[in-house]
């Protein structure tokens, strides 16, 4: 096979092709003789046309579509396309396709006819959201790098990159404007937003760029160099006008003096950063600068410039502003189903609500439209609060400290999973399912379930509802059984709730995961 190339993405004719001119018996279908048909689509990005008619027919017609698609890929589209929704797994990027590979062949040679027989087919709904041209799109961009003699050898990469960045924006006076600072010791201005006109000027200023050297890194002070002296009308910016205004920071190392001051007013301005730093970089100072944690990336090396400038257009970075210069709000239902039998103890029980604490912390802000349930469990289940229990974000922080440690020695999590979909997942407790809301469960457990779980998950992935499996200790499988994908796994390596390197390996990503399934653009 070559790759075809192309433009578009129509998912939508590519589905209405297989059915008429694939799966017929000229072309060897033997649907005729009862044989299970499987599409298995797979995509890099979101269909440029509709696929809701096309997928539709093909589930109605007894043929069963698996979808498989990067996080670029709405996962409502994804389950749009597949037979059912646990048939949609979502991948980081293509090269890691290899990681739904064995769940997607268990279910292929574990489905029984019987099995197929009794499946129904789910009919979401999607609509198609046609891409604004970049033609029409004004934007400011402001790229900080490191010019310290540290990261010398990398500078070609790291102005590699920015050329890369450059290539894919639509560049002029009356759209996407672009400034370059370089910095270590002090700032040093390469070209302001209004210095140059066209893409081929930047391109060339670019090429010209050079490591001004120092031994220093005064990233808060660059930080605030930038806001105080580019981000101003003087200087090109277009920040008075409500035209978004971005800033990418590229650094190799931990800043020598205090980025967070300065890093909140630049956010307070209305700027939106995103901070990409080499493993010499510190994770913590990267999140606390970019506008959203999962906004901030690590590469193993700035050398590694292709997956660098890939994570500047992942989930479309420079749409995140709304006209107000603000990141969307957040929309979805998320209920905690927590173990609280003592396979984590009382002690390990009050570091899982400070988990979760956290987490809250991390991606819900009073712009966001969440809801948020939690329930804790061992041979039954305790409800703390339900979806429509608390409005206010700080309530729920309160009423996460109030939950009490339970006890016991077995945890059926099976049964816990079927009571979160009969009672939370209901419209009468607060669910907006009917709407399209984004429904996802967090479940935490420390242990072997003592009855059915994998079952019961399967059921409540049916209807839509999408699962994060956190466990503590020696547990992969069951987490695997839970979760709607393996991208949705998270596993401590110890009897504390500190996520190790994994799936979702840590809070962070966690985070970025479940932000992954709400309504707002995704980051890969």
């Amino acid at each position: 096979m070559s790759h075809r190339g192309g433009r578009q993405r129509n998912l939508g004719q590519a589905l209405q092709f297989v059915s008429q001119d694939v799966l017929t018996a000229a072309r060897g279908s033997r649907k005729q003789e009862g044989v299970p048909q499987f599409v298995i689509a797979v995509s890099s990005g979101p269909s440029t046309d509709d696929v809701n008619r096309a997928a539709s027919s093909l589930k109605q017609s007894r043929v069963l579509p698996f979808s498989i698609g990067t996080r670029d890929v709405n996962p409502t589209e994804l389950r749009v396309v597949s037979y059912v929704s646990n048939f949609a797994f979502t991948v980081d990027d293509l090269p890691g396709l290899y990681t739904v590979q064995e769940n997607l062949i268990n279910t292929l040679t574990e489905l029984s006819d019987d099995d197929i027989a009794r499946m129904r087919p789910e009919f979401p709904t999607y609509d198609v959201i046609t891409p604004v041209p970049a033609g029409g799109e004004k934007r400011d961009v402001v790229f900080l790098i490191d010019g310290t003699t540290a990261v010398r050898s990398e500078f070609p990469s790291i102005r590699d990159m920015i050329r890369r960045v450059v290539e894919k924006l639509d560049i002029g006076l009356d759209k996407v404007r672009v400034s370059v600072v370089q910095y270590s010791d002090e700032p040093k201005t390469e070209f302001l937003l209004n210095e140059l006109s066209s893409k081929n000027e930047v391109r060339q200023a670019v090429m010209r760029l050079r490591s001004k050297g120092g031994n220093r890194l005064n990233t808060g002070q660059a930080i605030e160099f930038v806001g105080r002296n580019i981000y101003q009308r003087a200087a090109g910016s277009r920040i008075e006008e409500g035209v978004p205004q971005f800033l990418i920071l590229v650094t190799g190392g931990k800043s020598a003096d205090d980025v967070s001051a300065p890093a909140e007013q630049l956010k307070r301005s209305q700027v939106a950063p995103l901070a990409i730093g080499s493993r010499n970089a510190d994770s913590d100072e990267l999140r606390q600068i970019s506008l959203k944690p999962e906004l901030a990336y690590t590469v193993d090396t700035i050398k590694d410039r292709f997956i660098a400038s890939k994570y500047i257009f992942k989930q479309n970075f420079f749409s995140l502003l709304t006209a107000d210069g603000l990141p969307p709000p957040k929309k979805a239902d998320i209920v905690f189903l927590v173990d609280g039998s003592i396979n984590l103890g009382r002690d390990n029980f009050n570091e899982v609500m400070s988990f979760i604490n956290n987490l809250i912390d991390l991606f819900y802000t009073d712009r966001d439209d969440l809801r948020i349930g939690l329930a804790h469990y061992a041979t039954d289940v305790t409800d703390a609060f339900y979806l429509n229990t608390y409005k206010d974000r700080q309530d729920i922080l309160n009423a996460i400290g109030r939950v009490e440690y339970k006890g016991g020695r077995r945890i059926n999590t099976g049964a816990a999973i079927r009571h979160a979909q009969d009672v939370h997942f209901t419209k009468g407790r607060g669910s907006r399912i009917d709407e399209g809301t984004p429904q996802i469960l967090i479940a935490i457990t420390g242990g072997r379930s003592g009855d059915d779980s994998k079952t019961a998950a399967l059921g409540l992935k049916s209807k839509g509802v999408r699962i994060f499996a956190v466990g503590v200790g020696n547990i992969q499988d069951e987490l695997e059984n839970l979760a709607s994908e393996p991208s949705t796994v998270a596993r401590a390596i110890s009897q504390a709730i500190s996520v190790s390197r994994g799936t979702c390996s840590s809070l962070t990503f966690l985070g970025s995961c479940v932000l992954g399934c709400l309504n707002v653009p995704e980051i890969e």
